[in-house]
């Protein structure tokens, strides 16, 4: 394995507080999109950009460079061919590097190279990161396709869409510490933070090709730290349905697309299991799928009624082991 670094800003790089990574692969047409939208960022100051680019045949290490120089950037550019592990090896490389090159930094963030991130995004994730041992920032797509074909994705995925909502408010609602849950790890390498010291006490993202995100952010949740969510922390991701990572929002889109979304986002669950898991612990094993989802929804619905009606958290234990006694 070849690997080619260049630095610009070399001494603002190793005096970095705040670092954000960018995998990328193959994207030449979004890439510099991105890095504008990084370059704009008002929290910006003290903060280096580390690109780790990967088994890439196209422009898209130049098109680094010339938004590096163009704005000034504080950036570790890397390029490489990985044989294996995917966006997951990317992004710990990304990081492994990042601790290297910027040895003061104290947060890490993560993001997409097809993503564009709010303005104040970097700003409200490195406040979220003083008082949070990692965050979950909020994703939101892009307008980069047609009306039509938008309204068809949304249509599409409405069953799953409402099902997630209401999952993530009964696992809430069901949390010893309500009011800071995160209630699913619905965790997205295009908008997450993490403190330094946490990512090497959890040993950071494994070379998986792909849900490195949730399986980092698990790790972290196992290991007894308690990530919260910034939802002030917006970051934009392409709907484009060809994607790079196997199973990834690309692979959503298109499934929504075709008219044949069958598949569910693995953080979901039956009513069943979800009442198991708080009664049992652990994670039961369960067949789910698109059709299920829609029977358990009005349940589900049924039962995040109930436990909103019950400002008590003693209460609503009570409510779910008496429906999990016969459910």
């Amino acid at each position: 394995m070849k690997l080619l670094c260049e630095v610009f800003g070399a001494d603002a790089v190793a005096t970095a507080g705040v670092v954000v990574v960018i995998p990328a692969c193959n994207e030449a047409e979004r890439i510099g999109a991105c890095l504008d939208a990084l370059a704009a960022q008002e929290g910006r100051r003290g903060c280096a950009f580390h690109v780790c680019v990967n088994n890439t045949e196209d422009d898209t290490a130049e098109i680094v460079r010339d938004r590096a120089r163009r704005h000034g950037l504080a950036l570790v550019l890397s390029e490489l061919w990985l044989p294996r592990g995917g966006v997951g090896r990317a992004r710990r490389l990304g990081h492994l590097l990042a601790m290297r090159f910027s040895p003061q930094a104290t947060a890490f963030l993560s993001t997409d190279a097809d993503c564009q991130a709010e303005p104040g995004w970097i700003g409200a994730m490195r406040a979220a990161l003083e008082t949070h041992p990692a965050v979950l920032g909020r994703i939101e797509g892009l307008d980069d396709l047609p009306p039509e074909m938008l309204e068809k994705v949304r249509r599409g995925g409405q069953i799953e869409d409402d099902y997630m909502r209401l999952s993530m408010e009964f696992a809430r609602l069901v949390s010893e510490d309500e009011a800071t849950s995160i209630g699913l790890n619905t965790a997205g390498g295009a908008n997450l933070g993490i403190r330094r010291k946490v990512y090497r006490a959890v040993g950071g993202f494994r070379a998986l090709p792909s849900r490195e995100d949730r399986d980092l952010i698990d790790r972290v949740m196992a290991a007894g730290y308690r990530p919260a969510r910034a939802e002030e922390a917006v970051v934009r991701a392409s709907m484009r349905p060809e994607g790079r990572a196997p199973g990834g929002m690309a692979d959503k889109i298109a499934e929504r697309l075709s008219g044949a979304a069958t598949s569910l986002d693995t953080a979901l669950a039956p009513i069943s299991a979800m009442l198991a898991r708080f009664s049992c612990g652990g994670r039961q094993p369960f067949d789910f799928s698109l059709d299920r989802a829609a029977e358990d929804l009005p349940i589900l619905a049924a039962h995040v009624e109930q436990l909103r009606h019950r400002s008590d958290p003693d209460e609503r234990h009570r409510y779910l082991r008496s429906v999990g006694s016969w459910n």
